[in-house]
């Protein structure tokens, strides 16, 4: 396996824990919580299946990723405009802004990886 695989699939478990420890100690029922505890859930075992090499794994992780990063960009696509956006979520914005970034980043990651057999 190439690296960017590894990466992507090490930075798939990272985020799918952010995003189940946010959904679990701030559920409260919101469709949107259930959403990201699901997505959490499938970039843990897409990174898991990755790194141990199971089938199927690369193909989940990709799915997983691109979920990811189409969640994360809602609130900037609703903002209007970026200006807007980071005036509305403040410093919370730089870090939404940054896990969009990542999930853009591991889903490229994963759709250029090439298996070596």
């Amino acid at each position: 396996m190439m690296w960017m695989g590894k990466l992507s699939a090490i930075a798939a478990l990272a985020l799918g824990a952010v995003f189940v420890g946010i959904a679990v100690f701030s559920f409260d029922g919101d469709i949107g919580l259930i959403a990201m505890a699901v997505i959490g859930a499938l970039l843990a075992l897409g990174g898991f299946r990755t790194l141990r090499k199971m089938s199927g794994g690369l193909r989940l992780l990709c799915g997983a990723w691109g979920l990811a990063a189409g969640y994360s960009l809602i609130p900037i696509v609703q903002a209007g405009s970026l200006q807007s956006f980071f005036e509305d979520f403040g410093p919370l914005a730089y870090a939404m802004a940054a896990i969009t970034l990542i999930s853009a980043s591991g889903l490229a990651l994963t759709v250029l990886h090439q298996e070596r057999k």
